[in-house]
């Protein structure tokens, strides 16, 4: 079932979360329990969000006190209410909704994320997350405005102001501007659509569903999804960097031949399975067939 986890720093999002994704979060060994984390569902169809109400439950059990931020269309905060109460379930944190619109751009757990509405039987919408980085700390500046060092420089790094001295000091003064670190795109279920294609322009990383062959393109058209050849020629045309596949049919036994296909449009294509994780790095895209240290 679909669940994405994307780790920038401490904070986690989570790109949509089907059945059984606490079992894999458990498998992965990710010390997450209270960290930073953004919960963003693409659209409403079951195997999109039947898995959030057991990873709260799973949350909660492993003793997260941290608020849980859900991102997703209208629908998501009745759904997950109705689903708790009906569970008797009581989590030992808040959750914080947010009903995601078309165009809409906003921060989440310290990236900037920007949403479309895609092509798909229910309202689907991709997203572009960008992760920044703070820019250049000088101490020399916070020592010349009498921030002592320690704790308070700790907080102006973080983006957060600091009184002295009877003053506010802000981020600004002591450091460079935010720098553009690494920017990830999601498709959910889509067909190919010009505005995905605008929103994906120049992303690092877009993750695509590739639910069908091309040889299915006509099941594909009807049912509102991408083959693996759509999904390469759209992160073509966007100038993506780097392209991973997921989202297949059970049909494919074998998947090989859809990474084919999509390779022969866009050579950087990767597939998505169960536990792979690849790491974004100034040196390209790498891959790793093992759970993730969680010290690099």
């Amino acid at each position: 079932m679909p669940a994405i986890l994307l780790r920038s720093g401490d904070a986690y999002f989570m790109l949509d979360c089907g059945e059984g994704t606490q079992y894999s979060m458990q498998e992965l060994g990710l010390r997450y329990v209270n960290k930073r984390l953004c919960i963003m569902v693409s659209h409403m169809h079951g195997d999109h969000v039947l898995g959030i109400p057991g990873f709260l439950l799973s949350l909660s059990l492993s003793g997260r006190t941290r608020e849980v931020r859900l991102i997703g269309p209208r629908g998501l905060r009745g759904f997950l209410r109705t689903a708790l109460e009906y569970m008797r379930a009581e989590l030992t944190f808040e959750l914080e909704f947010q009903e995601v619109r078309d165009g809409a751009e906003f921060s989440a757990c310290g990236a900037t994320v920007r949403a479309a509405l895609g092509r798909h039987t229910a309202p689907n919408y991709a997203y572009r997350i960008e992760f920044r980085r703070p820019g250049k700390f000088h101490p020399e500046r916070a020592r010349a405005l009498n921030v002592p060092a320690g704790p308070l420089w700790k907080e102006l790094q973080e983006g957060r102001p600091v009184k002295v001295g009877g003053r506010m000091v802000m981020p600004e003064e002591v450091m460079d501007p935010l720098e553009v670190r690494t920017s990830i795109a999601y498709s959910g279920d889509t067909r190919p659509a010009r505005r995905l294609i605008e929103l994906f322009r120049g992303v690092d990383l877009l993750i695509h569903e590739a639910t069908f062959s091309e040889r299915d393109r006509e099941r594909a058209v009807e049912n509102l999804h991408s083959t693996a050849r759509e999904a390469a020629r759209v992160a073509a045309r966007a100038g993506a960097k780097h392209l991973v596949l997921t989202h297949f049919s059970n049909r494919y036994r074998d998947l090989e031949p859809l990474l084919e296909e999509a390779r022969r449009v866009f050579r950087e294509t990767y597939l998505a399975k169960e536990g792979r994780t690849f790491v974004l790095t100034p040196e390209g895209l790498l891959l790793r067939d093992e759970p993730l240290d969680e010290r690099i």
